[in-house]
């Protein structure tokens, strides 16, 4: 018997997550289950992104790199201070753009997959 207790798909959910532990329990009370402890991580919009910076995927990929090594309660309070935007101009050999939330990255899988989900 297997039990899925979840807001979107499991696929979505596992490949943008950060799992700090997990721990799998097996023959309790005839059933097996696995309780996963996971941070929030970034979503990004790889094509928005991309965008900013006129198609170079180098670029791009600096910043989703530089994000990522962002604390995310830090992150979270930038956005809001920005009326969800942040300007990012502090990356050495990168031009500075606006990165807004919502269309070039999310704060969490949820806050994306309930805007893919509303968008169609």
């Amino acid at each position: 018997m297997q039990l899925d207790l979840h807001c979107f798909p499991l696929t979505l959910c596992r490949s943008m997550q950060v799992v700090l532990s997990e721990e799998i329990f097996h023959g309790i009370y005839n059933m097996s289950f696995k309780i996963s402890l996971v941070r929030p991580a970034l979503v990004f919009k790889a094509n928005s992104i991309l965008a900013l910076y006129a198609g170079n995927s180098k670029f791009a990929q600096g910043l989703q790199i530089y994000l990522l090594s962002r604390d995310h309660s830090c992150l979270k309070s930038e956005f809001q201070l920005g009326r969800g935007k942040i300007k990012v101009d502090c990356i050495e050999n990168l031009p500075a753009v606006e990165v807004k939330l919502g269309e070039h990255v999310f704060l969490t899988v949820g806050d994306y997959y309930l805007t893919e989900r509303k968008s169609h």
